[in-house]
């Protein structure tokens, strides 16, 4: 019953911004079969993640220089902190949480946070830990599927063959990598904290 109610509402919200005119990534179809990194370590993947492309999301919308920063703040849990610049110039943050519902058989798969907020999913396909990660999440809604995807990395920029390696984690599964979007990154952004 909670899981039809989510799906509702996630479907009025997909309605509503496309009312609105934003960018919302629905497409026909059913989500992808996927599996996340079987041996994730979340010590590891701690600090600071730049997104260098995504899925785009209303909630994005105008942003640039955004980053990640994950820090452990009890075991299976750590603080999240995303940081941008808004269309306007300004600078933006939201602070949050992230923990591993099930860290001994599914420690790629987290549950972000933020308050305020509904609960969001977080599945890590793959990282290295010091180049890259390629985080995905995907929710089918009747007929359609609402995608999400962050491929980020360790500093604001990915060599060629670095970014082909992060997309391979999505192209395994049959993602479409063709959606993304490069997310402005440069060596001029102000990023907070």
């Amino acid at each position: 019953m909670a899981n039809n109610l989510i799906q509702v509402l996630l479907l009025a919200a997909c309605i509503a911004g496309l009312n609105a005119g934003l960018v919302v990534r629905s497409s026909r179809g059913l989500c992808p079969t996927f599996t996340t990194k079987p041996d994730f370590d979340y010590r590891q993947y701690a600090g600071v993640w730049y997104e260098i492309e995504k899925i785009p999301v209303v909630f994005e919308e105008g942003m640039t220089c955004i980053r990640a920063i994950y820090d452990e703040i009890a075991p299976n849990t750590v603080s999240v902190v995303n940081t941008a610049i808004l269309a306007d110039g300004n600078a933006t943050a939201i602070y949050g949480s992230a923990y591993q519902p099930y860290p001994d058989t599914q420690p790629g798969y987290l549950i972000v946070q933020f308050p305020g907020r509904p609960d969001g999913q977080y599945f890590v396909l793959d990282t290295d830990y010091v180049t890259y990660t390629s985080v995905y999440d995907c929710v089918t809604v009747g007929a359609f599927k609402l995608e999400y995807a962050w491929l980020m990395a360790r500093t604001n920029t990915l060599t060629a063959e670095q970014l082909a390696t992060a997309r391979a984690a999505y192209t395994q599964f049959g993602i479409d990598v063709s959606i993304f979007e490069a997310t402005y990154q440069s060596d001029s952004c102000l990023y907070i904290p």
